[in-house]
């Protein structure tokens, strides 16, 4: 009986030794398959929101500058300056991604890009919906910046890369191996509508 139980003891000992050595392998593919592609991935969404941020605070700064690209100086000639929209916008966005450091874009004229929307607020009226690309303001042959037949919107654009925590050289995955490129916008009444044209 006693041999018997010694016995079954070691087969015991054996199956907790094998399940254990499963267990460290088992672990490891979880860890390489599963914990860091959620790590990277998760990384990514947050600095997603952050490039989302920059452009968002950009479009809010830029909805409330007294014109679209002058500087202006309150009380003038000389008190502070304020400039238009358009430098406003840019400077801000940037301002937001260079505290957050997964987050970057390649900066050209058009990206960041500033546009002004001029949408009809009837939409029977036929007159079609308005855009024009910073940093030119509205001229001669552009329609009247009319708060009663239109709503003037600044949009603010941003083509950027969101990093992931931990970039994997051996395979090339957007957003698990290396940074996303990812296309936000977002856009905001602009408060003083005859400053389109400056």
């Amino acid at each position: 009986m006693r041999a018997k139980s010694g016995f079954n003891g070691m087969l015991k000992r054996r199956r907790k030794g094998a399940m254990a050595a499963e267990y460290v392998a088992t672990l490891y593919l979880l860890f390489m398959f599963l914990f860091f592609p959620i790590l990277n991935l998760s990384c990514v969404g947050l600095n997603a929101f952050f490039l989302w941020f920059a452009c968002n605070a950009g479009a809010s700064m830029a909805a409330k500058s007294p014109c679209f690209n002058r500087l202006i100086y309150v009380p003038a000639p000389s008190g502070t300056p304020y400039p238009g929209a358009y430098d406003t916008a840019r400077a801000r966005a940037t301002q937001i991604k260079n505290m957050f450091p997964g987050v970057t874009w390649t900066v050209t004229p058009t990206n960041p890009k500033v546009e002004i929307i001029m949408e009809p607020i009837d939409p029977l009226s036929g007159l079609a919906t308005f855009k024009k690309t910073g940093p030119l303001p509205l001229g001669g042959g552009d329609p009247a910046p009319d708060p009663d037949t239109y709503s003037m919107l600044v949009r603010v654009t941003i083509v950027g890369d969101c990093a992931p925590l931990i970039p994997v050289p051996w395979f090339d995955v957007p957003g698990l191996s290396k940074p996303m490129t990812i296309l936000v916008t977002s856009q905001a009444q602009f408060e003083n509508p005859p400053g389109l044209r400056f």
